[in-house]
């Protein structure tokens, strides 16, 4: 995936983390699945979703965010159209607002996957449902 994919918000999805995200898994939590954007990661594990929000220029702060998946409302799959290169997951996280004139917004976690890579896409939403499932 070329650095321009990225710059535009499209997901790297045969991705490991690069920021070691092990440190703050609990014990018996495994990664199951991790997206990457330019520097930005979405991590799935076997109890919630972390995401990594790299600051700065150099990149030297990084905002980690974990929410449970009992907090997770919903989880959509966009598949990529004729014209549409791209597919897009939608996750819906409790916890995750945004002040939109004065209020606040319960945003969604947004990302979106190259058509050629739409099979690891489908795999992602499949790995994240069985997980809300169970």
């Amino acid at each position: 995936m070329g650095l321009l994919d990225k710059m535009i918000g499209h997901a790297d999805v045969n991705a490991k983390s690069s920021y070691n995200l092990e440190r703050f898994l609990s014990e018996g939590e495994t990664v199951l699945a991790v997206f990457r954007f330019a520097r930005d990661e979405i991590a799935v594990t076997t109890n919630g979703i972390f995401t990594v929000d790299v600051q700065g220029i150099f990149g030297g702060k990084k905002e980690y965010k974990y929410f449970p998946l009992k907090g997770v409302k919903y989880v959509a799959y966009e598949s990529a159209g004729t014209f549409d290169t791209d597919a897009d997951i939608k996750i819906g996280v409790d916890g995750n607002t945004e002040l939109v004139n004065n209020v606040a917004v319960n945003k969604p976690l947004s990302f979106k996957i190259p058509k050629s890579q739409a099979a690891e896409g489908e795999r992602f939403f499949k790995l994240l449902k069985a997980a809300l499932d169970a």
